[in-house]
């Protein structure tokens, strides 16, 4: 049986809307690439994800468009149309995402049959019955896979640093001593962000234990989070706010970084697609929808590249932490355990 990417000569892939969803979908990426090497392979996101992905031989463009509300891709699809696309992979399970897939004249339509939108796809497929979370990461390979007709093996995600962000990311590190430590106190809501009292204290410990020279980011709406931690570090911390951090710079700054300790939000995938260590801590938001799979490291060390710290790690498999917001507090996660976390990954990337 032929897949329905068969003799697609124009493929545009709809990318998830956060950061750390389009890194998630690297490796399906990845495997269109290296089954569909003939194809032309558009990509299609809102503005930043192309700086997420630059440099990946994986895609051979990526337009960037409005994809906010229902107006927001709609109200001008030009740019849409003028990708004269053959086939549509739709990551988003979004109504929106499977409009403009319609909307876009492609023949080939193929996404997961979620909120009815079965309609507006030429090929609706049936996602998976699971009972416990399903990584983003699978979700995206599985779908990709129904798209060759081929298994994905390699679920690793992988990012690329530019010499210009590398550039950028070491002025932004300039005058840190070893090991550097980036702290990234923000997240989209509220209950998923740690303290900023024990980001303070976070920092301080790292300097008197290992000497490390931390520096605290965010983007422009968080700069009052990362001046209450600055401040309150007693001269243990930076911030690269004041050093002007852009997206592509962060990206340099963490690939040269030794360690990234992070709430569940973008950066912690940036880490993971560059290969830096990272600790990661998990309140209300169960981590098992965002398993990342690691690629062997190039000395074949079993040390693992991430350090998860789960708010209640004793909660049954069957219960999500989305679900018991009230049990899955980050302030259960202590400064201790995050410290020891930090100097377990530094003393392993040392070895």
């Amino acid at each position: 049986m032929k897949s329905p990417l068969h003799n697609c000569k124009r493929l545009c892939v709809i990318l998830p809307s956060w950061i750390g969803d389009t890194v998630m979908a690297t490796p399906a990426l990845r495997a269109l690439r290296t089954h569909l090497p003939n194809t032309h392979i558009t990509l299609l996101g809102r503005a930043g994800l192309r700086t997420i992905l630059s440099g990946l031989p994986i895609f051979d463009e990526c337009v960037e468009h409005r994809m906010r509300g229902w107006l927001g891709p709609l109200s001008n699809l030009k740019p849409i149309r003028a990708i004269n696309a053959d086939a549509m992979l739709l990551f988003p399970n979004s109504m929106r995402s499977a409009v403009i897939a319609f909307a876009s004249g492609a023949r080939t339509r193929i996404g997961w049959n979620r909120q009815n939108r079965g309609w507006f796809l030429s090929h609706p497929a049936t996602p998976p019955f699971m009972t416990t979370p399903y990584s983003s990461v699978d979700n995206y390979c599985d779908l990709t896979e129904l798209a060759l007709g081929a298994p994905i093996r390699d679920r690793s995600v992988q990012l690329h640093c530019s010499v210009e962000e590398l550039a950028t990311g070491f002025r932004l590190l300039d005058g840190l001593p070893m090991p550097r430590v980036i702290l990234n106190p923000g997240a989209n809501r509220l209950d998923k962000r740690w303290s900023t009292a024990n980001f303070a204290a976070l920092a301080i410990a790292l300097r008197d234990t290992c000497g490390a020279g931390v520096a605290v980011t965010g983007s422009a709406d968080e700069r009052d989070i990362v001046d209450a931690i600055v401040s309150a570090s007693n001269g243990a911390a930076i911030s690269l706010i004041e050093r002007d951090v852009t997206l592509a710079g962060l990206k340099g700054a963490i690939a040269q970084a030794d360690l990234l300790i992070t709430n569940d939000t973008g950066p912690r995938h940036i880490a993971a697609g560059l290969n830096t260590p990272c600790v990661s801590l998990f309140g209300p938001t169960d981590h098992r929808f965002t398993t990342l799979h690691e690629t062997p490291s190039a000395n074949n060390s079993e040390v693992a590249r991430e350090w998860l710290l789960i708010a209640d790690p004793f909660l049954p498999k069957e219960v999500i932490a989305n679900h018991v917001a009230q049990i899955a507090r980050m302030d259960r996660i202590s400064v201790g355990d995050v410290t020891h976390a930090a100097t377990q990954l530094l003393n392993a990337k040392l070895r």
